[in-house]
């Protein structure tokens, strides 16, 4: 049968499928989270239940099958004020045919999101052979590595001092943004394609929905507060924190504009105070923010796993015309 999206009678069939799967990470194709958490990127029933009755939602499911039985399988965020599509998991059987399965699934999703109008479509993949190659040959290309820190200790220390950071406001969108251009290497910035207005915390701010800023599973996070950190007039640092709906745990991000380990505890524990300690507290961080891993390990962090952040472009850019003198006689 190939490639197809799922209904409302494969609801049950497919989340049982995904969770059997899951037991073994080579099954891994694709997930928004390590796989020591994977559990927690495939969303309830109920939130899957509007896209595969038809209805308008931003999730979608995906399976592929061959001679009447699933060899892949996936889950799809549509971003809700960006062109893009998320990779939230993909899985396939572990063997050469659910290789297969899964990258015509990718490439079906690909084709789809690239009819819908969309202008790309993200993945966050395990670094291991199988799944890179696996979405290196479905046209994806990888812009950085990302590495996930847990901790599932006790509460974290309160904060030594009283900072700086506060509350940010829509007001803000234009210093976050220019200090997200700041701390951000060029080749991430292209991938991502953000702008001012994806930093505004009082509208969509797309910017902090997976896989940008932060990773997980949009479905089942929400975001608790967003502090801003100002010095000598400028943004010098940033938190976001998540908080964990059903298996998914929970979410800080933080990034400074220079390479202060201390800034960066302090405010990992300033952002992470007032969630509850019911699950594990993860923290993405990225190859370009070694002293943000420093700061977690201080704070009894352990180290889950690596993956490489994906993305496929479907819209072809055109640069802007540019100008040039002309002699005139």
């Amino acid at each position: 049968m190939g490639v197809r999206a799922a209904g409302p009678f494969d609801l049950r069939g497919v989340t049982g499928y995904v969770n059997t799967v899951l037991r073994d990470p080579s099954s891994i194709i694709g997930c928004v989270l390590p796989a020591p958490l994977a559990g927690g990127a495939v969303a309830g029933w109920p939130r899957l239940l509007p896209g595969v009755l038809g209805m308008r939602s931003n999730v979608r499911v995906y399976v592929e099958e061959q001679g009447g039985r699933t060899r892949a399988a996936a889950l799809v965020y549509e971003a809700s004020h960006r062109p893009e599509w998320v990779v939230l998991i993909l899985v396939g059987d572990p063997n050469p045919a659910g290789v297969d399965g899964a990258f015509r699934l990718l490439s079906s999703i690909c084709a789809s999101a690239a009819r819908r109008g969309l202008h790309r479509v993200f993945g966050s993949v395990p670094d291991e052979a199988r799944p890179r190659e696996t979405y290196f040959q479905a046209g994806f290309y990888s812009y950085t590595r990302e590495t996930w820190y847990i901790s599932a200790g006790a509460r974290l220390p309160q904060p030594s001092r009283d900072g700086a950071a506060r509350t940010a406001k829509p007001v803000d969108a234009h210093d976050i943004f220019r200090f997200y251009a700041a701390t951000t290497p060029h080749a991430v910035q292209r991938a991502e394609q953000l702008s001012v207005h994806d930093f505004d915390v009082g509208r969509g701010a797309g910017a902090f929905e997976p896989p940008h800023l932060v990773g997980g599973n949009p479905l089942a996070m929400r975001r608790a507060k967003v502090l801003l950190e100002r010095a000598d007039d400028r943004p010098r640092a940033l938190a976001v924190c998540f908080r964990g709906l059903e298996r998914h745990p929970h979410v800080v991000k933080v990034r400074t504009a220079d390479l202060d380990v201390d800034r960066a505890r302090e405010l990992l524990r300033a952002a992470a105070q007032d969630l509850p300690m019911d699950r594990p507290l993860a923290a993405p961080v990225r190859s370009y923010e070694d002293h943000v891993a420093r700061a977690l390990l201080s704070d009894g962090f352990k180290e889950s796993a690596t993956a490489m952040l994906f993305v496929k472009e479907l819209a072809v850019r055109i640069e802007e015309p540019a100008l040039a003198p002309v002699v005139v006689r």
